[in-house]
């Protein structure tokens, strides 16, 4: 049996408000953060430039299992809602674009990818904790959803919360 102190206790107390009250939600929605990458093809893809179209942006690496097990269910997401706005972004973490060249050649998707060798989108702005890591922002900007690990995104309620934000309404 643990005892903590009086202070202690306390302590523990405003922590965990402070960890349970983002998830609750806030007033004003968590804007996504605003970043520019090179796409494999050379297009700079600027995140606000994309305000009015809901983004899925996806980071992953070639050496990450989990990334690649995903891959084909993003792909047939990207292709069945890109004609309604849907825009979906693979941001690779790693260091050398021709490891990323190679991957795609052979493991080809429809959605861009995005560079990030020097990690100042993944590390720096928003600090990714693990991979493969997903954020989904809605026309407006905001961030409304993030997922660490892998996804189904064939899954039913995958397809009907991109719908939902597609048509303007909220995540929920």
């Amino acid at each position: 049996i643990m005892y903590f102190t009086k202070a202690a206790k306390s302590f523990l107390i405003i922590i965990s408000l402070l960890l349970i009250f983002p998830i609750l939600g806030s007033a004003s929605p968590e804007k996504a953060l605003d970043f520019e990458l090179p796409s494999l093809d050379g297009r700079l893809y600027k995140l606000s430039d994309l305000k009015g179209r809901v983004v899925v942006i996806n980071f992953w690496a070639t050496w990450c299992p989990e990334c690649i097990e995903e891959m084909p269910s993003l792909d047939n997401l990207y292709r069945s809602y890109k004609d309604k706005g849907l825009i979906i972004l693979g941001i690779s973490v790693d260091r050398k674009e021709r490891t990323v060249r190679e991957f795609i050649t052979k493991n080809p998707v429809s959605y861009p990818i995005l560079l990030d060798r020097k990690g100042d989108v993944f590390v720096k702005k928003y600090v990714v904790i693990g991979l493969p890591a997903t954020y989904i922002i809605d026309k407006e900007g905001n961030l409304v959803k993030r997922y660490i690990g892998r996804q189904d995104f064939d899954s039913e309620a995958f397809h009907q919360q991109i719908e939902r934000l597609l048509e303007g309404g909220n995540e929920g």
